[in-house]
């Protein structure tokens, strides 16, 4: 059955050489479908080619191993019916066929899942990677020990005063033909010896060969294939045509390795129908080394024998799988296949599930005795996680000068081991109420106090300490808020600061960067705490400090924790504060602040007044970014007018020019600036305009002098006050917010009222 597909693959390589052909582009085998494959099966079964004939024409066609494997795993599916797809009509989609197959037979595609959650044997993954070939290398030197046989190719050459060069293949006879001479029987010697063989028969036609003025070479050419069979427990049995460089593993490879059952420790090399050697898959995969890899001669036997014993490995080793053993193994012999124990695997006891004759048995195995234990076929091993917890440990924190975790030994016993291993107390240390934090046997948390400053005395009994036990040393500082003073006013760095025992304001200020330019000699605050009784109304003590005298006197004036100095600022110290004056003054520019009620009028005053084409009803004055609406003529006619505002920092006024044009928005036909008409009126401004919208609200009509000033439209009993018109000024007309009819809406609806009273009358009537 084997030979009758290595023919039907044979048959398709010389059609799709063919093809390559006819159509000068090289066929991807991986794009040759099903349905192909038995068309030509049927029409190739017609023809009467030999093996001989149509492994050539493969050969000739440059397909790799590689391309081999592949068309030889389609016809192999084919001639097994595993393959239905091919099957469907031509119409139908991969996606159709699938989903009827999956509806035809649902109990296949749950085993087919099952499957593939099923774990493989260790060592199936390498012959399922598709990126290993085991391709012998033909461009090694000739092995000495190759030996010559039919179809191998011979090249020869004679060299020195005379150059010959020969070509020669061995014959199915198993001799090679050169010139007159008689034929040379080679076949089953090695290079070397064919060499010595050759030369003497050569001789005979070359002299100089005799006297050693001629050097004659003999090596190797093309190399001939041969023919090995691989049976038994093996993914795709059948004969296979490889180069006489090959070894068992390319056989192996080329057949898809040992399947679901085949042994990969006792691979049995046929030679002559007797056993040549047994090869062990495991070194290889294990070490990388190719332990039996013989190369292969013609007509041998490959044989995959079903495995004797396999054993599962979970849990904490680093790969999972499935193992085969052999029987003198053992399980310490599975640990290494499976790359050892993780670094979290407990070995003190290993669980191994069991089948007997009835039921499952559990068994467990000591760490000390993985070597003497030997394993069952069907075993499952078992090894589970060390616990997440410490035989041996203490801790010591806190006020130590090493904090950390410690072990238990002879000599870390008592509280002084544990201190002396974390290298001490530090001064800070608290000794009067020192923790331990202990586990009772119901893992609850226990706390102990004791006095130190008496265990290291003598006058208490030391410690002795248990596993998971934790020292705790609090330190001084951590027993009390954290003490500080705070600075602020006129120094350079104001803000807290760590309090020091006979710290004084002295110090402080220096540590604050000392007085900034227009501190108060005069005058320190010192606030500080007060602890009295709920007798006392008072909670804070303020202590007023002359700087002058601050650093001449001989004493300190100290400080206690959380005080809070206050250095005041003198009462006419100001930094400069600039304002700005543009537009038509005599001396634009940036002003200085003089005085506190520096007004907007000494501004103007001191820019040199304004000029004769000052535009006062249109200055524009801002205030942090925001126009400030202020009516300037108005303001310059009396200093103490409201609008004369007083002056900060800045404040910036702008004086425009005359300006001569008013600009028309809104609910108009056409906004629009107009030159300023002193004649015209509100509504003939409008007009300018186009008139308003139907959507004006005219009644709401409101302007926006130069100033940043507005007014408003004012009605009294139908009669209308427009505001007053200025130069520069914008006329704004908003836009309505309830809906207006127009009148052919007024019409329509009026229309409609007049038809329903005629219909009600008539109804009326009628009744």
């Amino acid at each position: 059955m084997a030979k009758r597909q290595y023919v039907y693959f044979l048959l398709f390589i010389t059609f799709f050489a063919s093809l390559e052909t006819f159509s000068q582009s090289p066929v991807n085998v991986d794009e040759v479908t099903d349905t192909q494959v038995e068309q030509f099966i049927k029409e190739m079964e017609q023809r009467g080619m030999s093996d001989a004939e149509i492994e050539a024409a493969a050969l000739l066609n440059g397909y790799t191993q590689d391309d081999v494997a592949k068309l030889r795993e389609k016809i192999n599916r084919i001639k097994t019916g595993t393959n239905n797809l091919s099957k469907e009509p031509d119409n139908k989609t991969t996606r159709e066929q699938i989903g009827e197959l999956a509806e035809r037979t649902p109990i296949q595609v749950d085993q087919k899942t099952e499957l593939a959650q099923k774990k493989e044997v260790f060592g199936r993954e390498i012959f399922n990677n598709k990126n290993l070939s085991f391709e012998p290398n033909l461009r090694l030197p000739t092995p000495k020990d190759y030996v010559l046989g039919t179809d191998d190719q011979l090249k020869i050459d004679i060299t020195g005063y005379a150059y010959q060069h020969y070509d020669v293949t061995v014959s199915p006879e198993g001799t090679i033909k050169l010139e007159s001479l008689s034929p040379i029987y080679v076949n089953g010697l090695t290079v070397d010896a064919a060499k010595i063989k050759i030369i003497d028969q050569l001789k005979l036609l070359f002299g100089g060969l005799r006297n050693g003025k001629l050097n004659a070479d003999v090596t190797l050419g093309n190399v001939r294939s041969i023919k090995v069979t691989v049976v038994g427990e093996v993914e795709n049995p059948g004969t296979y045509t490889i180069s006489a460089f090959a070894s068992v593993f390319n056989a192996l490879y080329l057949a898809g390795g040992p399947g679901e059952k085949g042994s990969f420790r006792n691979i049995k090399l046929l030679r002559g129908n007797k056993e040549k050697s047994q090869i062990d898959l495991y070194p290889f995969l294990t070490k990388g080394e190719f332990v039996g890899n013989e190369r292969l001669l013609d007509q041998d036997v490959i044989f995959v024998p079903m495995a004797e014993s396999k054993v599962e490995l979970e849990g904490k080793v680093k790969r999972e799988g499935i193992y085969e053993l052999k029987i003198n193994e053992t399980l310490e012999d599975a640990l290494f296949y499976a790359g050892g124990p993780s670094d979290q695997a407990y070995l003190e006891s290993i669980k191994i599930t069991r089948n007997t004759k009835k039921e499952k048995k559990l068994l467990t195995v000591d760490g000390d005795k993985l070597g003497m234990y030997a394993l069952q076929n069907g075993d499952i091993v078992y090894i589970g996680a060390i616990l997440d917890r410490y035989e041996n440990r203490v801790e010591a924190s806190g006020a130590v000068f090493r904090p950390g975790e410690y072990s238990l030994s002879d000599k870390l016993v008592t509280i002084k081991d544990l201190i002396e291993a974390s290298e001490g107390l530090r001064e800070d240390a608290f000794l009067d109420r020192v923790l331990i934090v202990r586990e009772r046997e119901n893992l609850d948390p226990e706390i102990i106090s004791i006095n130190l400053k008496n265990i290291l005395n003598g006058s208490e009994e030391n410690l002795e300490l248990r596993k998971n036990d934790q020292l705790i040393v609090k330190s001084i500082t951590e027993l009390r808020e954290l003490r500080t003073v705070e600075i602020k006013g006129s120094v350079n760095q104001s803000g807290e600061f760590d309090f020091a025992e006979g710290m004084s304001v002295e110090d402080l200020i220096l540590l604050a960067g000392g007085f900034k330019e227009g501190a108060s000699e005069k005058r320190i605050e010192i606030a500080k705490r007060l602890y009295n009784d709920e007798s006392s109304d008072e909670t804070v003590e303020v202590v007023i400090v002359n700087s002058e005298d601050l650093f001449a006197k001989e004493g300190k004036t100290l400080l206690s924790p959380f005080d809070k100095v206050f250095v005041r600022d003198l009462p006419n110290y100001e930094e400069q504060k600039l304002v700005s004056i543009t537009g038509e003054v005599n001396y634009p520019g940036l002003y200085t602040i003089l005085k506190r009620e520096e007004r907007i009028s000494d501004l103007i005053d001191r820019a040199g007044g304004l000029r004769k084409e000052a535009y006062s009803e249109g200055a524009r004055f801002y205030r942090e970014g925001d126009l400030v609406a202020l009516d300037l003529k108005k303001a310059l006619s009396n200093n103490k007018e409201l609008g004369n505002l007083i002056l900060s920092k800045g404040d910036s006024l702008i004086i425009p020019k005359v300006q001569e044009v008013v600009k028309l928005s809104g609910q108009v036909l056409n906004p629009t600036i107009i030159a300023y008409q002193p004649d015209l009126k509100f509504q003939d401004y409008i007009s300018q305009a186009g008139g308003v919208t139907d959507s004006a609200y005219v009644r709401k009509a409101y302007v926006r002098y130069a100033n940043g000033l507005t007014d408003r439209t004012r009605s009294f009993l139908g009669i209308k006050k427009y505001p007053e018109i200025q130069r520069g000024m914008e006329v704004i007309i908003p836009t309505r917010n309830k809906y207006r009819w127009t009148p052919a809406e007024r019409i329509a609806v009026s229309s409609a009222f007049v038809s329903i009273a005629t219909i009600l009358v008539t109804v009326i009537r009628i009744l």
